[in-house]
């Protein structure tokens, strides 16, 4: 990770984990400049990566990509259905990304805010 590296991560407001209701939840995202540019967004969640020029254009076509993605599992059947949309990124990765969040947290402390972490909500039709 390169020194000056912003990482950011955000929130896709959404339905429950489970699906059972319509009840609103939160679903994990991170987003970071590419090494070949532009930005690369992952939604922890459910395991879905997009890339895109702008961190807005990644957080947007991330949003789309979990919308409908959840709208398709919602329609598919039992067991498939449970085990979709209880698909999360890999362990390694979830902590990998949590490391990440954390050192960014602790340069920002120091650096006096020059490196940024934040998070937002992002709605989610589904």
């Amino acid at each position: 990770m390169a020194p000056g590296c912003v990482h950011r991560m955000f929130i896709i407001a959404g339905v429950n984990r489970h699906m059972q209701s319509k009840m609103q939840s939160q679903i994990l995202c991170v987003a970071h400049p590419s090494a070949a540019g532009g930005w690369e967004a992952l939604c922890l969640d459910f395991d879905i990566a997009v890339q895109a020029a702008t961190f807005d254009e990644a957080k947007d076509t991330l949003q789309y990509a979990v919308a409908t993605y959840v709208e398709d599992a919602m329609k598919e059947e039992e067991p498939d259905k449970s085990r979709l949309l209880n698909r999360r990124a890999p362990l390694w990765v979830r902590l990998m990304w949590g490391w990440r969040l954390f050192l960014d947290a602790v340069r920002d402390g120091r650096d006096h805010g020059k490196n940024v972490t934040v998070g937002f909500p992002v709605t989610c039709p589904a």
